[in-house]
């Protein structure tokens, strides 16, 4: 079963044969396939609550092996370096940690005081709003500094100014409100953003012949990269680099663990 999380998609298959049951309970095992030839690595991602308690608890992590700031890093990282099961189960400890916290230990949620200071700090220059809300520990700001959503300059559109759209500025900010040819101007820019955007999606012949042509390699015991039983190349290590297999920072992961 998939499903897109947002309410209105779910997808159901049915395997009734035995035997693809068992094969589906390999290939579709999370713990098993956590990482992917495709996409060069996991293919879980942290969630934006994960992201935001991973840097407010970062130094009360002492579960991992190994972490750094960026959290999508530190999974690939430890699946790199500790295989697709224990990998996973680094991520799910991770899981109930967050989970834990949001639950028992803080209340993550935006205040009136919070959206005052930042308005207030919006009156000055972009850098001035910046620097004053770096050192701050708000909702927004630990959003930010997180990583999980938005940047200071959406904090600032949204405190401050939105500023230039379509070579005209635009004065006021999302908090005080728009004037009708601003609004306009936003309007405007807004939609042309999210046309551009949606074309890097927009799938192709070249992308699934790839897909479709990758999907069946693999290396054998030999270390020879197989297509089925055709050998494309006898010494796959003569091929790909390192970084092909495993990310810098796992690498250096595994000098400095294995030179201790």
């Amino acid at each position: 079963m998939n499903a897109d999380f947002d309410g209105d998609e779910c997808n159901l298959y049915l395997v009734p044969n035995a035997l693809s049951q068992a094969e589906c309970a390999t290939i579709l095992n999370p713990e098993s396939q956590l990482g992917c030839f495709v996409m060069q690595g996991p293919k879980l991602t942290p969630t934006q609550d994960m992201m935001v308690v991973y840097f407010a608890k970062f130094n009360d992590i002492h579960f991992l092996p190994y972490k750094q700031s960026d959290l999508s890093k530190t999974f690939q990282v430890l699946y790199d370096c500790y295989g697709s099961q224990q990998g996973f189960e680094y991520i799910d400890q991770l899981r109930q940690f967050y989970l834990d916290v949001l639950q028992r230990q803080m209340c993550f949620a935006l205040t009136l005081q919070e959206m005052q200071t930042l308005y207030e700090w919006g009156r000055e220059s972009l850098e001035v709003f910046q620097e004053k809300a770096e050192t701050s520990s708000g909702c927004l700001v630990t959003q930010v500094l997180s990583g999980a959503k938005g940047s200071f300059e959406h904090l600032y559109q949204m405190f401050g100014s939105i500023g230039y759209q379509n070579d005209v500025f635009v004065k006021h900010s999302f908090c005080e409100g728009l004037r009708a040819h601003e609004a306009v101007v936003r309007a405007k820019t807004a939609t042309e953003t999210l046309s551009n955007a949606s074309k890097i999606w927009e799938p192709g012949y070249s992308y699934y012949k790839m897909v479709y042509n990758l999907q069946g390699l693999y290396v054998d015991y030999k270390g020879r990269l197989m297509d089925g039983e055709t050998v494309i190349e006898n010494d796959i290590l003569n091929v790909f680099h390192y970084t092909d297999v495993m990310s810098v920072e796992g690498f250096q992961h595994l000098l400095d663990t294995t030179l201790q």
